[in-house]
């Protein structure tokens, strides 16, 4: 039953007194906050005599306010007895039931404590078409949640929100809760934004150690292995560094030429060869030693240097390797001017 109808359900029992009449004048009280959930006749009325206080029904909704008119308030009077003060059919007093708000942060809080496997680090929480409750101020465990749904791959969530303390509103007391959680992880980002087509160096990163966003694929934690790399798209900073958005910067083309050098232990030779695949920085590619005519493999240095480390085998090359590394490298020539 909701507050108004209980009032009105005082009014209906009849105008009998119920009380006698006491010596005192009560007064109105033109505006109550109250934090229980029932209504009581020191509610409307202050100054009323000892004992003659009674429950008039439930209270409104917590954070919801009733009116009661006159005409209501001049029943009431009657039917317990309450010698009034300045009583009039033009009165009217407005009862607030107290209340406390549940936002974003109390809700994100709840969903991690739900979550057992989320550790103790920082979290990150995203809800998904969220609007704020209001519920009793003293209610120490005002929502309940059941069955809670996480995928750590994609973060998604979901969760049935109860009221522990149901207001009789269907659509009030139970909601789904859905969004995205994120565990904490030591990541690294960009330290500032960067185009489509950077060169990535050690100045353009820093460490995370408390990285809260999604992640979609591999994030790298060492910046040695994105130094050199090329960025596919536009960033900004504090966005995680992620395979998906690099790719390796090619600092040699199959048939440039290349200075071959090989290192021991107090040795350190090199030779003129030819360079037989793409290089990036750090990665291993086959290069023909024009010398000796043998096809070794090494790791890219710089743009016109690899390094061939001892004990790195070499294979015979056949004698048509040259002849066909000059003509591609003639192709290339062509089609690269043709553009222009």
């Amino acid at each position: 039953m909701s507050a108004r109808a209980a009032i009105a359900g005082v009014i209906a029992a009849g105008f009998v007194m119920a009380h006698p009449a006491h010596g005192g004048a009560a007064t109105l009280r033109n505006a109550t906050v109250i934090a229980s959930g029932t209504v009581r006749l020191s509610d409307l009325f202050a100054d009323l005599e000892p004992g003659q206080d009674q429950v008039l029904g439930p209270a409104p909704a917590p954070g919801a306010s009733i009116q009661v008119g006159g005409g209501q308030l001049m029943a009431i009077a009657d039917q317990y007895g309450v010698d009034w003060l300045d009583r009039s059919p033009s009165a009217m007093t407005t009862i607030t039931r107290a209340g406390r708000i549940l936002d974003k942060t109390f809700f994100s809080e709840l969903v991690r404590k739900n979550l057992p496997d989320i550790g103790s680090g920082p979290v990150s929480v995203a809800l998904v078409n969220f609007h704020p409750i209001m519920v009793a101020p003293d209610d120490p465990r005002p929502i309940v949640l059941s069955d809670v749904d996480w995928d750590q791959r994609s973060g998604w969530f979901s969760a049935t929100a109860y009221r522990s303390q149901p207001t009789g509103d269907a659509t009030q007391d139970s909601f789904l809760l859905t969004g995205t959680v994120h565990a904490a992880r030591r990541v690294l980002v960009f330290a500032h934004a960067l185009p489509a087509g950077a060169v990535l160096s050690a100045s353009d990163l820093q460490m995370d150690d408390a990285y809260t966003g999604h992640i979609a694929s591999r994030a790298f934690t060492d910046a040695g292995d994105v130094d050199g790399m090329t960025l596919t798209r536009g960033v900004v900073a504090g966005e995680a560094v992620l395979d998906q958005d690099l790719h390796r910067t090619v600092l040699m083309h199959k048939g440039d030429p290349v200075l071959v050098a090989f290192t021991a232990p107090g040795v350190h030779l090199t030779a003129t060869g030819r360079v037989l695949d793409d290089g990036g920085a750090g990665q291993y590619v086959r290069a023909l030693n024009l010398a000796s005519g043998m096809i070794v493999t090494g790791r890219v240095t710089n743009a016109s240097e690899i390094e061939v480390e001892a004990g790195s085998g070499a294979v015979r090359s056949d004698p048509g390797v040259l002849r066909r590394l000059t003509a591609s490298a003639r192709d290339d020539a062509r089609a690269t001017l043709s553009l222009r």
